[in-house]
């Protein structure tokens, strides 16, 4: 025989007429070698995956036919040209295989189509189809059929089943009974060859008219129904494939499972099959290769991919993608006299995070000038102090990585008489309470503009809230775009859109009954509305859509496809809340009540696209949030009915496979907007802040808090040490704020911020005492108390002021304006 490849591929032992490969000198799985075998030099026989035992030796041949000769030899020198492929079957091809030789060392596997009923067992035996098409595929390798299935030489592959069927009729009669099919079954030990099968089950599978024989036409047509048999491979450097790629790009991913024919790839994230998603940024192509059209970082994770009747063979290929850096800084000009400290800020984004450093004019800051720099935390502030003419420059906070290199710019004049640079940014707090509508400048505390309730809306006879004496009712209120402020006023049907530049309502929108939440989604430019139809959160809701939300014009509002020919089945919406690292979500979910599962809409096309069962995990989301970094879907789930607590529950955004469940995680979840770390937190017997870090394969548990502080709302405010967030606390029933660094877990509580507003006066079920934070570069929280409004320090963690004569503050709502 040939020895062109005998340290790696499979021969037939003259002696034995074993199939045997060299490739270690144990037998497959673990059986014992004996003396026998070790006078093969080491080789050992090669097994099928698909059989029962560790290792299935071929029957000896004891017969001395000629012809049974010659296909000993052919096929020993075949079987040379097949390297350490794995045999595997697929439907038959018409083409001609080539005969070139395969030299790559692979993962093997029987490969049958899974589509074949396995629980389809004939009366009396245990052999299932699938296992009996394994033992005849199996009995033509037992007699070197492989040479003529893989050249499609069909007469000889005819011959062959002919001498097989010579051999079995022992008595010459020209049919095979059970006796005959049992004593060759014995003889050469077929039930190694598939589970629970013998040759006795061709009567059962293939005895088409029942008489209880094969004859001869019966025997052909029982081996001519076989699928042609195939080498499946993978080379074991390639079993692993790490592929990098930048947001944005498009990418195509090819699958090194190969085969012989070529077989059909499927390629799966979280055990689904993408093809079967029909999404429009995820395709398979014919050729096997997987293509993803305008990466975000939720395409991030892990992807594999086989042939199509064999799920053993597999490809991981890990696909991490990675964005350019951002970075933002402030002041971008300012002008100081020399001896004053300079102090500009600076805050950079990106995946992975990137390396900041600060330079001044394209050279690195000499930080080791002693008392002359200060970089705090990482690069989060420079400080220059005691400044001279010398330090006039430009001073650049960079960002690198390897999604690239990212700068911003903050010029510093020094100059005995410093020109007035302006304020660069300003902040403005629409606070929403009883009788209207007040608006304050921070940094004062000064009341900058008031709405009265009672005022006539612009170009109409409408009040804002109603006459004289008429409380206001306001359900959410939310910025759109920094130009405007949306509010819904659910016992008048309505949205009111308030103006930031004129600071009066200049746009009244007609809704369903009683308009409670709303969601801003900029790339979409659009406003969602969640009507409750009810004056309680319960019952069945609608929702509405109000476009160019940000656009000067009279709006209206639109349904999106109702669910079931209905409009009025939501419990819940939840869309996708704006986050730092910029990803645009193009889904949200909607719940319906007491049922366990989500309905994901397109929110471009405002239509639901799929359901997501969530039965097994007795799952009724009650609150949902997003993470764009990996892709994450995090909810707290209920029982329907009884409302018992049934844990945290993670999906994949992308397949909406789950992956995790934590049964003992109770409580509310919420993103951090650097989409790093997801803090949950449980108020309903004692308060537990529990923090975890959002990782590639889901969520790692950092740490908790335990605090007997009643939390009523949290926020989260820049981080003064890192590139990141800190959560602040407000409290039901008392007069303090809590802080926790996310980084560190340090606690800190702010007191003297006044008693919160009685929980029975709360309306729309919002808390008696929010705390909303002013942004990436504001300097301020602010929290409504009883009859107050306290402005809070969030780098010194200091009450700034308070502002009171206000009427049960509810809402407040931060505009930020940019100034160049």
């Amino acid at each position: 025989m040939s020895r062109r490849h005998r340290d790696a591929t499979p021969y037939i032992d003259d002696d034995s007429h074993q199939l045997w490969s060299s490739e270690a000198a144990d037998l497959l799985e673990g059986e014992q070698v004996d003396a026998h075998l070790l006078e093969h030099q080491g080789l050992m026989p090669i097994t099928w995956d698909n059989t029962p035992t560790p290792a299935t030796p071929a029957p000896a041949l004891e017969d001395d036919d000629p012809a049974i000769k010659q296909l000993n030899t052919l096929i020993r020198d075949d079987l040379t040209q097949g390297g350490g492929a794995v045999l595997t079957t697929r439907p038959p091809v018409e083409e001609e295989k080539d005969e070139e030789d395969d030299d790559e060392e692979g993962s093997t596997n029987l490969e049958v189509d899974e589509d074949e009923n396995q629980d389809n067992k004939v009366s009396g035996s245990s052999c299932s189809m699938q296992q009996y098409e394994i033992l005849k595929d199996n009995l033509l390798l037992y007699h070197h059929a492989r040479l003529m299935a893989e050249k499609g030489r069909g007469s000889e592959r005819e011959y062959l089943v002919g001498l097989m069927f010579s051999k079995f009729d022992t008595n010459n009669n020209g049919a095979l009974d059970k006796d005959e099919l049992v004593q060759v079954s014995q003889l050469e030990e077929v039930s190694r060859l598939a589970e629970d099968c013998s040759l006795v089950d061709m009567l059962r599978y293939d005895d088409a008219n029942t008489d209880g024989h094969l004859n001869l036409n019966e025997f052909y047509t029982a081996f001519s129904k076989l699928y042609s048999v195939s080498v499946v491979s993978l080379d074991k450097a390639l079993e692993v494939n790490h592929v990098s790629a930048r947001v944005g790009d498009n990418l195509e991913i090819k699958c090194d499972v190969t085969g012989t024919p070529t077989p059909p790839i499927v390629w799966r994230r979280n055990g689904l099959d993408l093809a079967a998603l029909n999404s429009e940024d995820i395709r398979v192509f014919m050729d096997g290769s997987l293509y993803l059209t305008r990466l975000q970082l939720v395409h991030a994770g892990n992807y594999t991919c086989h042939a199509d009747r064999n799920k053993d063979v597999v490809q991981t290929h890990i696909l991490t993608v990675h964005t350019v850096p951002t970075v933002q800084v402030t002041p971008h000009i300012q002008s100081l006299r020399p001896s004053e400290e300079a102090i500009m800020s600076c805050r950079a984004t990106g995946e992975p995070f990137p390396k900041v450093e600060w330079l001044k004019n394209d050279e690195p800051l000499r930080v080791d000038i002693p008392h002359k720099y200060e970089v705090v935390g990482n690069g989060t502030q420079l400080r220059v102090r005691n400044i001279g003419y010398a330090d006039t420059g430009a001073y650049m906070c960079q960002a690198t990585s390897v999604g690239g290199m990212a700068r911003d710019i903050s010029s510093l004049i020094v100059q005995e008489n410093p020109a007035p640079t302006g304020e660069q940014q300003e902040s403005r707090v629409f606070v929403f309470h009883d009788w209207g509508v007040a608006v304050y400048e921070p940094d004062e505390c000064r009341l900058f503009h008031v709405i009265q309730g009672t005022d006539v809306i612009p170009g109409t006879q409408e009040y804002v809230c109603g006459d004289k004496g008429t409380n206001c009712s306001w359900g959410r209120a939310i910025n759109v775009a920094e130009r405007y402020i949306y509010v819904t006023q659910p016992r008048r049907d309505r949205v009111l859109v308030v103006s930031v530049p004129q600071m009066v309502v200049v746009d009244v929108i007609v809704t369903d009954q009683y308009p409670v939440d709303l969601s801003y989604v900029p790339n979409l430019d659009q406003v969602w509305v969640l009507n409750w139809r009810s004056t309680k959160n319960e019952g069945v809701k609608t929702i509405q859509v109000i476009r160019d939300a940000s656009q000067k014009k009279k709006h209206h509002t639109v349904h999106p496809e109702p669910i079931d020919g209905h409009f009025d089945l939501v419990k819940n919406l939840f869309v996708p809340a704006t986050q730092d690292l910029g990803h645009d979500f193009r889904y949200a979910y909607v719940t319906h009540t007491n049922q366990r599962g989500l309905y994901k809409l397109d929110l471009a096309n405002m239509k639901y696209v799929k359901t997501v069962d969530l039965t097994p995990y007795n799952c009724v989301p009650q609150h949902l949030v997003f993470s764009s970094l990996h892709g994450l879907v995090v909810m707290d789930c209920e029982e329907p009915v009884t409302g018992r607590r049934t844990g945290q529950l993670v999906l994949d955004y992308l397949t909406d496979a789950v992956l995790s469940h934590k049964t003992t995680l109770m409580g509310q979840p919420h993103v951090v907007p650097d989409s790093s770390l997801v803090v949950t937190v449980d108020t309903l017997n004692h308060v537990k802040i529990v923090v975890q870090k959002v990782t590639d394969h889901g969520l790692d548990y950092v740490f908790d808090v335990i605090t007997t502080l009643n939390v009523s709302d949290v926020t989260f405010f820049p981080s003064r040490l890192t590139h990141s967030y800190d959560l602040y606390a407000a409290s039901t029933d008392k007069d303090d704020i809590f802080f926790l660094d996310l980084q560190s877990g340090k606690v800190e509580m702010i007191t003297g911020v006044g008693k919160a507003m009685l929980p029975g006066l709360t309306e729309w079920s919002n808390t008696n005492r929010p705390i909303v934070s002013s942004g990436v570069f504001g300097h301020y929280m602010v929290s409504p108390a009883e009859a107050a409004i306290f402005v809070i320090n969030g780098e010194t963690r200091t009450v700034n002021c308070e502002i009171g004569s206000l009427v049960h503050p509810r809402l407040a709502v931060w505009i930020t304006r940019k100034y160049m």
